[in-house]
């Protein structure tokens, strides 16, 4: 068994291991040597690296013969640079200036020996560079795995049970949804006194995105934002499906004072429903979406509309120098 470190520029020697680990899995279609290369440095929305990482290496495991058996890909972040993506966080007033991440690991299933190698050199590495905290499965994501948004995948149960038993606590979880193939509905407007609007925008994959919006009267009460999978992924499996990253039907000031909110109203489902037929007229058949294990109010209106869950995914976290009080991992529902 033999562990090497290779420099970010040379992550393209990894696309086949990668290929054949992950085919099959919801959302992660094969990939080329280059658009292996980029992806895992580029931002998820933009043809640039990444500015707010450092020392980013990888960690190569190799067998007997010679072959991949796994990877971590290792680097460093200032406290702060993930808040925009995670929110607010229990851990985040424990965190230390300079933060180690495990940006991706993974290994081969029956391979714990060299798992564990792979995890300990990892952890060494960034110890290294005077790292006490690590944050696995960061949200600085690959940009074609899962459409960079999401963490480990309990699919491959073997490397979320080598992180737990190596002290890393869940501290995220995301729920991975689908409707394939969906049927146009017949949407029912809950109040006439609202309406939607939609905006067409070019994107990198065959078929544009789109932004809508539910208005009542000139006020917006209601947004979101539907994306091609081929602004992730080039293969042409991902060119007719559509991703939801975000929307939201919010309480909002109507005629100078502050409503009594819309959530609760149909408004959710009804923007959704209209926008299933607004994406088919695109040339979309399938659409797909996450929410946080821990909002029930999303993936109720999910799965009420048809969609089902295909992949649950976590992010870890491990102290090197102290042991976390359970009770900050409970506060998010773990």
């Amino acid at each position: 068994m033999k562990i090497k470190t290779l420099e970010i520029g040379q992550a393209s020697v990894l696309t086949d291991f990668y290929n054949e680990q992950f085919s099959g899995m919801p959302y992660c279609y094969p990939v080329t040597e280059d658009e292996f290369e980029t992806g895992v440095q580029w931002h998820e929305e933009e043809d640039r690296p990444y500015e707010d990482l450092s020392e980013e290496s990888f960690m190569v495991v190799e067998d007997e013969g010679g072959a991949v058996a796994g990877f971590a890909h290792v680097a460093v972040c200032r406290r702060g640079e993930e808040e925009d993506r995670i929110g607010l966080h229990p851990l985040e007033e424990l965190l230390a200036d300079r933060i180690g991440l495990i940006r991706f690991f993974h290994y081969r299933a029956g391979a714990r020996p060299a798992g564990q190698a792979l995890l300990e050199a990892a952890e060494a590495r960034l110890r290294s560079f005077g790292i006490g905290q690590i944050r696995a499965f960061s949200y600085f994501g690959y940009r074609f795995y899962h459409f960079c948004h999401a963490f480990q995948s309990d699919r491959m149960g073997h490397v979320g049970a080598l992180l737990s038993m190596n002290d890393y606590r869940i501290t995220r979880g995301i729920i991975l949804l689908e409707l394939p193939d969906f049927a146009v509905p017949d949407p029912v407007l809950p109040d006439p006194g609202v309406t939607t609007r939609f905006d067409v925008q070019p994107g990198h994959g065959s078929l544009p995105n789109m932004e809508f919006q539910l208005f009542r009267g000139d006020q917006c009460i209601g947004q979101g934002f539907a994306q091609s999978l081929g602004d992730f992924c080039r293969s042409p499996l991902a060119q007719d499906t559509f991703y939801i990253p975000w929307f939201s039907i919010e309480g909002s000031p109507v005629g100078g004072r502050v409503s009594e909110g819309e959530q609760g109203k149909g408004f959710g489902r009804y923007m959704m429903e209209v926008l299933l037929g607004e994406m088919r007229r695109l040339g979309y058949r399938h659409a797909t979406t996450q929410a946080n294990t821990g909002s029930p109010r999303p993936i109720l209106l999910y799965t009420n509309m048809g969609y089902r869950v295909v992949d649950t995914n976590y992010q870890y976290f491990k102290d090197l120098e102290r042991e976390i009080p359970l009770e900050v991992f409970k506060e998010v529902g773990f």
